[in-house]
């Protein structure tokens, strides 16, 4: 009995202890062990930097089009009818009002003569009743008033049919073809004819969004032709304000002076546009950052990013002129930029200068 009490005294004293020297250890972890300071890192980014230049950016094109009259018109005759008479031939050169054809004319003038005469007929008869006064009755004045007016309008509509019955030259030009013949009846609307203003010529051209934005109404274009041996000076007559639908581009006519009718519809030429744009700093468009309000670039001082707003001016291709917001002699992150902040700090792996042929110049 006394050694049992005893075995748990001992037992007793012996878990004392050992939770003592656990408190110990643990007070002594507390004390001893301090928290490790948090520092702040952040990776370098590695890129590359262009330092740019002054330029001048031109704009130059080399587009195929193809030659069509100034001016190009299938006439015909309103009403259509009896082919009378055809006046021209393929390949004559007209003047405006010249007459080409007169289909029906005969037929036309029979009736404008009829509706002529009743609408004489008609103005007497009013002239009549009003000369009777009060002995006409109101109705009797009505009724011819209003025959009056109906006869001069018939009178009016048949000379108009006459009028459109000879088919005549809306403007100077070359007759490109006939399709008709003496003694033929055609019916309304069909071409009769052909005519073509050869002198100027436009030559019209296909330009991609790309570079549309960069040609102007009135820009000097050269033009060459197989068929005219040599180039001649055009000038931009109109841009299409929308795309074709089918092909995506935008219709450019260019207005060339053609005289000598060495162009000819249908002829395929080479229309080339080389001119300055401007001068200052030009630069890729693939180095520009967008962000929601504004877009940039992002240039290098002292070894970080900063953020450069810019202001852009015309496009040519795949460049464009910055006309606030870069200098020469900036250094301009050109790879690597759309993953910076400001004030990243850089690694630059290569250095170069801006710009041949759109394109850096490296180191």
């Amino acid at each position: 009995m006394g050694s049992a009490r005893h075995r748990w005294h001992a037992q007793l004293g012996a878990l004392t202890a050992i939770f003592a020297l656990g408190c110990g250890f643990a007070g002594a972890d507390q004390s001893s062990v301090q928290p490790e300071a948090t520092v702040a890192s952040s990776e370098a980014t590695r890129v590359e930097v262009i330092a740019l230049e002054s330029a001048t950016m031109r704009l130059e094109l080399d587009l195929p089009g193809e030659v069509e009259g100034s001016r190009d018109a299938l006439l015909a005759a309103a009403n259509g009818g009896y082919v009378e008479r055809v006046y021209v031939r393929a390949g004559d050169v007209v003047e405006t009002g010249a007459r080409i054809a007169s289909v029906d004319v005969a037929l036309f003038a029979a009736q404008s003569d009829q509706a002529a005469a009743q609408a004489d007929q008609a103005e007497a008869e009013l002239e009549r009743v009003r000369r009777l006064g009060d002995l006409a009755s109101a109705q009797q004045v009505l009724l011819a008033e209003t025959n009056a007016r109906v006869s001069a309008a018939s009178a009016r509509q048949a000379s108009t049919r006459l009028s459109r019955a000879m088919v005549s030259a809306p403007f100077d030009g070359v007759v490109a073809s006939v399709g008709v013949e003496v003694g033929e009846s055609t019916g309304p609307g069909a071409p009769v004819a052909r005519l073509v203003q050869l002198d100027p010529v436009l030559v019209t051209l296909s330009v991609s969004d790309r570079d549309v934005g960069a040609l102007r109404v009135g820009d000097p274009v050269d033009v060459w032709a197989a068929a005219a041996g040599e180039g001649r000076l055009g000038t931009i007559r109109h841009i299409a304000p929308a795309a074709d639908l089918n092909t995506r581009a935008f219709p450019v006519e260019v207005e060339v002076e053609n005289a000598e009718r060495q162009l000819l519809p249908g002829m395929i030429a080479r229309v080339t546009v080389s001119r300055s744009v401007g001068d200052g700093v030009v630069i890729p468009q693939d180095w520009l950052v967008t962000r929601r309000r504004d877009r940039g670039v992002f240039v290098e001082q002292d070894g970080l990013a900063r953020w450069r707003p810019i202001t852009l001016g015309d496009v040519v291709h795949d460049e464009v002129i910055v006309t606030a917001g870069l200098a020469p002699g900036d250094r301009v992150v050109v790879t690597g930029h759309r993953e910076l902040m400001d004030g990243d700090s850089l690694i630059i792996s290569r250095e170069g200068s801006c710009c041949s042929a759109g394109r850096p110049v490296f180191e």
